[in-house]
């Protein structure tokens, strides 16, 4: 496990700070848990826009359907 230090407003910390050791555990558990979701899903969307702009590049090269169909059918 890694220690980062995040910045929260002065509430959360408060609440924070009175939680029992398990619910501050369980809690640790969870924002992990969310952070992971949210770099993944970032992710998808870097890797989904890397993607996008490929096709729109090999559109503006002049791949169409019918090429990409033929070239997916070769054995090469």
């Amino acid at each position: 496990m890694e220690r980062i230090i995040l910045e929260v407003d002065d509430t959360v910390g408060k609440v924070y700070r009175n939680f029992s050791p398990e619910s501050k555990q369980q809690f640790n558990q969870t924002v992990s848990l969310m952070v992971k979701k949210a770099l993944n899903d970032a992710t998808f969307a870097e890797y989904s826009k890397l993607l996008d702009e490929a096709g729109n590049d090999a559109v503006k090269n002049g791949l169409t359907p019918e090429i990409l169909e033929a070239l997916l059918a070769t054995d090469d």
